[in-house]
């Protein structure tokens, strides 16, 4: 499925997952990443395939987001948040407040540490945006040399 999720849309599936955990007495948090971070934070982009992010409790936001694609009226498939990008997480990686909800606090990777992210995961083919997102960064950060955006990535991952 190529899905395609505005910011508008993201920000009412977040306000649904709110609702949703609500509901079950869960109180969430949900770190963002990746395309949705361009979408969201940056103005980069105008959708994203779905919001790769880290999020805890892991299970019940997992379970609660599943029931959102469900009832939310959006053709998104149950997995429309997930925690596929695990594996480029970095221990050191920094964060900004985007959306305080009363069972839900969103926050958003700082564009430094995207930046390191789409270097490090870097996939290459019409599908992937991860050039674009990483031209659009080094732009937006000010960085126009090999050196600065090693010294960005070594901040993070280990080079």
């Amino acid at each position: 499925m190529s899905l395609s999720l505005t910011a508008q849309q993201i920000d009412i599936l977040f306000g649904k997952l709110n609702q949703e955990l609500a509901r079950t007495s869960v109180r969430g948090e949900v770190y963002v990443v990746g395309g949705a971070v361009m979408c969201l934070a940056l103005n980069a982009r105008t959708a994203t395939r779905d919001v790769d992010a880290l999020f805890r409790p892991a299970a019940e936001v997992r379970k609660a987001a599943e029931t959102v694609a469900i009832q939310s009226g959006f053709d998104v498939p149950t997995d429309w948040l997930n925690d596929a990008v695990k594996g480029f997480l970095s221990p050191r990686g920094s964060f900004r407040d985007y959306r305080e909800m009363s069972n839900l606090h969103v926050m958003t990777a700082e564009p430094e540490y995207l930046l390191a992210m789409k270097c490090m995961s870097m996939r290459i083919g019409k599908e992937s945006h991860d050039l674009d997102d990483t031209c659009f960064l080094l732009d937006h950060l000010g960085i126009g040399s090999y050196d600065e955006a090693l010294s960005v990535v070594a901040k993070y991952y280990p080079v």
